[in-house]
């Protein structure tokens, strides 16, 4: 045996493992994140709306979709338990908190699960990824602190353009209570951005760096994305040209709508047949019912056109992804942070949640309930495209089905301190077809400013905190009214026909373990919350 061929031998022999541990992290899927901001479960074409939305269409024909996902019914919450696999709360996002121990009110509370987005105690996604060998990035909306301890290049990102705080102008980037400048803070690879570009438009741009952060990673090495977009999130600003596309689609106005899309997701299989659609909500007022209106018709028509500019602008990441020849094996999952709130109008705001009660914030599943759209060819065979898979999952069951389909742990410990497990669970297995659907049995839990939920199997407890004002904002400084609803979601997902009354025992054993995990995960009751809104001089 010659010597080259020895020495070549003795290297497989060494290296081999090294070598296989490469080849398999090639193989590994890339994962691009989507979550679009305050969009209802039937806006877009797969789950019933008119909204044109061809991409997302075409995905969710080649891929599968969720009839039952659910978000944690805000911004920061459903951000917090997104990248953190656990309920909001143990993630220290119990509220709406971005100056973390600064906030005179939540430093007065002194819960962690108040404090804003634990900087130790938790391991984010992209920071187990990155463990795992994924390069990741993320461009869009962050909203999980303002503080650069918790800005997305400390939390796991290799790369970012991300916008710190919650909503700006679409097209300047101004503070958008202000409508002037300066601009929101942008951070650039923890930079702060001092100008935007002159074309700026938050969902164009947000993409631009996305499709450069794909062009500049390593072709030998998987990558995790995560584009957050502020569409359709208010201020309700769109290209010209996109609102046009919509110019006479709303003047049949919401009622003629409403009913369309509610037939339509009975025609999709994503409510049964004999479902029945809410009444109004209280806060449609009888004039709104009755008045044509000009201005709620405009802002629907803006609305439309950020979703049908996210569409597009989709669809030119598809074509990246084509065009590099890895379209095939990334697992796109795309989602909403929350129901549409009333932004547009009470009653569209009602249209957009088809076929559910209530807006944002509120956890009836109008507020809660989100399109779930996942497309992956290498790993969701053939035989599941297209598919409906039905069984609750939430917002929290992304982490532990990245990590699945990377291949990659959760590890007990991060950054030298113990992390909790993680409360989510993997929907990858139904996702594939290996599970027929998912587990109805586990619980599932929801507190948002006061309204609380828990889902088991079909039965569905909650209760709002308060009576909401005419706008549809919920009622969270005042005493707490509303009394605890059940329903049986398996001929009812729209909550029209409340059985407490005559499930008494079965009420009553929800309410225990709700009771229990709000006793767990850290959640201080609204009403303790209301009496520190005021301290006493």
């Amino acid at each position: 045996m010659n010597r080259s061929l020895i020495l070549y031998l003795l290297f497989i022999l060494c290296a081999g493992p090294a070598l296989a541990v490469e080849s398999e992290r090639r193989h590994s899927p890339n994962i691009l994140l989507i979550m679009v901001d305050d969009m209802g479960y039937s806006d877009i074409g797969c789950y019933g709306g008119e909204v044109r939305t061809p991409t997302l269409d075409a995905l969710a024909a080649d891929g599968v979709r969720l009839a039952r996902f659910y978000n944690a019914a805000q911004c920061c919450p459903s951000r917090a338990s997104l990248l953190s696999g656990l309920y909001p709360h143990q993630a220290g996002v119990g509220d709406m908190n971005e100056q973390g121990a600064r906030s005179d009110l939540w430093r007065r509370i002194g819960s962690p699960a108040y404090l804003g987005f634990k900087t130790e105690g938790i391991v984010t996604l992209p920071e187990a990824l990155r463990a795992a060998g994924y390069q990741t990035f993320m461009s869009g909306k962050w909203h999980l602190g303002q503080e650069q301890i918790r800005w997305p290049g400390q939390r796991g990102f290799d790369r970012h353009f991300a916008l710190i705080g919650g909503a700006c102008e679409q097209f300047t980037g101004y503070r958008s209570w202000q409508k002037k400048g300066p601009i929101s803070r942008f951070v650039l690879n923890g930079e702060i951005v001092k100008e935007l570009l002159p074309d700026f438009y938050t969902t164009d741009t947000f993409t631009d760096y996305t499709l450069r952060f794909i062009e500049e990673s390593d072709p030998d090495l998987p990558w995790f994305g995560y584009l957050a977009f502020t569409a359709p999130h208010w201020p309700l600003q769109a290209h010209e040209s996109d609102v046009a596309k919509y110019l006479d689609t709303y003047r049949v106005g919401p009622h003629v709508i409403r009913q369309r899309r509610f037939e339509r997701l009975k025609e999709l299989g994503l409510v049964p047949d004999d479902a029945r659609l809410p009444d109004l909500d209280p806060t449609v007022t009888e004039e709104a019912k009755h008045a044509k209106s000009e201005r709620n018709e405009l802002w629907m028509r803006h609305f439309a056109g950020m979703i049908d500019r996210v569409d597009q602008n989709l669809a030119r990441i598809v074509e990246v992804l084509r065009q590099r020849k890895q379209l095939d094996n990334t697992l796109i999952l795309f989602l909403s942070d929350n129901g549409a709130d009333t932004v547009h109008g009470t009653l569209w705001g009602q249209v957009s949640n088809t076929p559910f009660r209530k807006f944002k914030v509120w956890v009836h599943d109008g507020g809660i309930a989100s399109p779930l759209v996942a497309h992956w060819p290498a790993g969701i065979p053939a035989t599941q495209r297209g598919k409906i898979v039905t069984g609750p999952a939430h917002i929290m069951d992304i982490f532990p089905t990245c990590l699945e389909a990377a291949g990659a742990e959760h590890p007990p410990a991060f950054a030298g301190h113990p992390v909790p497990k993680l409360e989510g669970q993997s929907i990858l297995p139904a996702l594939q077809g290996e599970a027929v659907s998912l587990p109805m049995d586990r619980p599932l839990f929801w507190e948002r400013m006061g309204n609380e939920a828990m889902r088991q199997g079909h039965w569905k407890l909650v209760r709002g905190y308060a009576a909401a004002a005419e706008s549809g904002d919920i009622a969270t400084s005042g005493s707490r009214t509303g009394e605890w609803e059940l329903y049986d979601t398996s001929i009812d997902p729209g909550e029209t026909q409340n059985l407490a009354a005559s499930q008494a025992e079965r009420l009553a054993a929800m309410q225990s373990q709700f009771e229990a995990w709000a006793s767990r995960v850290g959640v201080v009751p609204r009403e303790d919350i209301v009496k520190q809104m005021k301290p006493t001089p």
